[in-house]
């Protein structure tokens, strides 16, 4: 029997993945070997089963968990993977808004430092466009200038709880 399969160091091997990869999917029953030696404990595969190595490899790349790839090859229900496909991809999509906001959020840094080192001496006026800007504020019962660093902090955190409440990151 013994002769028709694969050890798990060749199957990881065409497979392009580790030995201790091939062992948490037979932990986690995405993929049994086919046989364990009951003298050794070494695991043997069939070719056959490369498909579904396959299938997992797929699942992992398009971003789905194990615990989500074993559920699916469980319950071999296209609508599951249809439902946690269309998860991910709103997860993707609110990854990119975030990366996209981060990436504005630097680009307007770098353009403040290019113009604070373009800024004239001290004494010299000179005339400047700034693109449009939004703005965010809160009331301050009180002038935080006068106050110590405690008041201004404070403020501070309300801000930022007003952010979030209002759906903007910080980095805004």
């Amino acid at each position: 029997m013994k002769d028709d399969l694969i050890s798990i160091g060749r199957m990881a091997e065409l497979n392009g993945i580790s030995v201790p990869t091939l062992r948490l999917y037979d932990e986690k029953g995405l993929l049994k070997p086919r046989y364990i030696d009951p003298e050794t404990g070494y695991r043997y595969y069939d070719t056959d089963q490369n498909a579904r190595l396959d299938m997992i490899a797929y699942m992992k790349e398009l971003g789905m968990s194990l615990a989500q790839i074993a559920q699916v090859l469980e319950k071999e229900d296209i609508s599951l993977i249809e439902e946690l496909l269309s998860q991910k991809n709103e997860q993707i999509h609110e990854q990119m808004r975030r990366l996209k906001a981060q990436h504005a959020a630097v680009e307007r840094a770098i353009m403040s430092i290019e113009r604070y080192r373009k800024s004239p001496a001290t004494g010299i006026l000179s005339l400047e466009y700034i693109d449009r800007r939004f703005a965010f504020g809160i009331d301050c019962s009180h002038n935080f200038y006068q106050d110590d660093v405690h008041s201004y902090e404070r403020l501070l955190r309300e801000l930022r709880i007003r952010l979030n409440e209002e759906g903007l990151q910080q980095i805004h």
